[in-house]
């Protein structure tokens, strides 16, 4: 029997397998419009997810898993079809179920998204600049997953709805999850840190987990289209206490530049 004609008699098995085969072959293949594309648009499925997942487990009552549900299914789509993974250390550091942490992070890239939802806990609100509100779908599902939104440009606007942030996470017992950078550096080193998350830590007596994205341009960096398939390493470092830190200027600036000398050593290794 010809080739042609076993495909002929099992269509059916055809149609099963195609995508399979497409899959397996395109995971650590293809150019970089191409693995770019399928990124942006596994953001946009998960995004959508979140809109109806906002509106169902905010009435049963659970919306604690709204950003987590996310995270984890955009996690899901970048693994299965673009064979992006990451291998979590340090896990135990997260925080315990019932209690309320600021996790403070490195952000390269809008793609830090793919690495995010494998270590992104639940009941974890994330802090994310004002205009990202107004993006469709994307602003959508933040605005009803209770995300916090800062206006980095107004810093007595910014302080304001730091403090009101630090007054939800044991109201609404919810930790939070933050850049402080404030932007995206794609570099080894990293910026200065914007005191948003330090006032809110200290604010509400909360600890500070410090967690560290590897540098991953060798996987995906824009500037020379470079977008490969590869495991990275996502560090998440013991916490830091702020019980007894001031909330004056100065004991917030020494202790950012306590955690950002802590991450800095992880992420030049």
């Amino acid at each position: 029997m010809s080739v042609k004609t076993l495909l002929k008699n099992n269509k059916k098995l055809v149609a099963f397998l195609t995508p399979l085969i497409l899959q397996r072959l395109f995971r650590t293949r293809g150019s970089y419009r191409y693995r770019q594309a399928l990124a942006i648009l596994f953001m946009g499925i998960a995004a959508g997810y979140g809109v109806l997942a906002s509106l169902v487990l905010a009435t049963i009552g659970r919306p604690d898993l709204i950003a987590w549900s996310v995270a984890r299914l955009n996690a899901f789509l970048n693994r299965t079809f673009l064979g992006i993974t990451a291998t979590i250390q340090g896990k135990h550091n997260l925080a315990k179920p019932n209690e309320q942490v600021i996790y403070v992070c490195n952000h390269q890239s809008i793609m830090d998204i793919m690495y995010l939802g494998v270590v992104f806990p639940k009941r974890t609100s994330m802090v994310a600049k004002k205009s990202i509100k107004y993006y469709p779908f994307l602003g959508w599902f933040m605005v009803l997953s209770q995300s916090i939104f800062l206006d980095r440009a107004n810093r007595k606007d910014a302080i304001r709805q730091a403090r009101q942030a630090a007054d939800d996470i044991h109201r609404k017992r919810t930790s939070v999850w933050i850049f402080p950078e404030g932007t995206r550096n794609p570099t080894t080193t990293l910026l200065p840190f914007k005191k948003g998350a330090f006032y809110m830590a200290t604010q509400a007596k909360v600890p500070i987990v410090p967690v560290v994205i590897q540098h991953y341009q060798h996987i995906y960096d824009s500037s020379r289209h470079v977008f490969r398939h590869g495991d990275i390493t996502i560090q998440i470092l013991p916490r830091v206490e702020t019980k007894d830190v001031p909330e004056d200027s100065e004991s917030i600036e020494i202790l950012a530049n306590k955690i950002k000398d802590q991450m800095m050593s992880i992420l030049q290794k």
